[in-house]
């Protein structure tokens, strides 16, 4: 009988473990928690801007098995940006530290995805993301890098124009001073800007000068008080949208132009500084010019 009684005691202990087990484990455990520092869950930056988040995980009765963040920008996505596995922990902070590409256009949204999982096998796994919306900053524009200008250049010559050395189109990025002309040989992709004048003769030039693109660039006049000096790339972006867009603009000296770079969301701003006639007698006219681009 004492046998039984033995098998019978040591029954009863396995059931016991085996309930506080599956009850510690099972229904009763949680996914882990996650808390956003700072708590807001989407925020708008500008290209090149970085940014900083830390990401609480706090688990439950057992232990955050594993933390993982996944990034998704311009249909491309990287499931595991930031990885930790082996956590063993019930609390665990994790800084998530990125910046916006300087090429990404504005309008575009980057998704931060993280999961948390505990080590309870029975926890579904919790789930929090984190926006950021690419919009244009306030802050005046930097002209040691988004400047275009020197004695010389940039200029866009007549498409009437004879001699070789004279370009009738410009790009404008990369804003490479030396690099932006562009000639009838060159790809039409790359003229943001091509000389159109409104003349069937070529003369005269300033009166009937006139720009428009071969890659689908939009442009708008800005007021006359634009302040190119103190230009941001929001006051670009909201002077184009004050505007009504157009594949033609006719331009004199002193004159702003806002240009959507080939209608894709990327900006800038042109001061027109001159505009050489140099008579009937020749073709040889040129818009004298420079620019700011609101993103490079």
């Amino acid at each position: 009988m004492k046998p039984l009684k033995s098998l019978s005691i040591l029954a009863v202990i396995l059931i016991s473990a085996f309930v506080i087990t599956t009850s510690s484990c099972g229904g009763n455990c949680t996914a882990p928690s996650i808390v956003f520092d700072p708590s807001t869950a989407a925020v708008t930056l500008a290209p090149g801007e970085k940014f900083s988040l830390n990401i609480v995980v706090t688990g439950d009765a057992t232990n955050i098995a594993s933390i993982v963040v996944s990034k998704a920008s311009n249909g491309v996505t990287d499931p595991a940006f930031l990885s930790l596995t082996g956590v063993s922990s019930k609390g665990k902070t994790v800084a998530l530290v990125d910046s916006v590409p300087n090429s990404v256009s504005y309008g575009s949204v980057i998704t931060y995805t993280v999961t948390a999982t505990s080590d309870c096998k029975d926890a579904a796994a919790e789930t929090k993301t984190y926006t950021v919306t690419v919009g244009p900053s306030s802050k005046v524009l930097d002209p040691l890098y988004y400047l275009v200008e020197n004695s010389q250049a940039p200029r866009c010559y007549s498409r009437f124009s004879a001699a070789p050395q004279n370009n009738s189109a410009w790009q404008l990025i990369p804003a490479t001073l030396g690099n932006g002309a562009r000639f009838a040989t060159d790809p039409n992709d790359q003229k943001d800007i091509r000389d159109s004048l409104n003349s069937t003769t070529g003369n005269p030039f300033t009166a009937n000068a006139r720009w428009g693109s071969r890659n689908g660039s939009k442009f708008v006049k800005a007021p006359s008080n634009f302040d190119f000096t103190n230009a941001s790339a929001k006051s670009i972006i909201d002077a184009y949208k004050a505007g009504v867009p157009s594949d033609l603009i006719t331009i004199a000296s002193g004159d702003f132009i806002i240009i959507n770079i080939k209608n894709a969301n990327r900006y800038a701003v042109i001061r027109i500084k001159s505009i050489t006639d140099d008579g009937a007698a020749s073709n040889e006219d040129y818009v004298f010019f420079s620019y700011k681009l609101a993103q490079l």
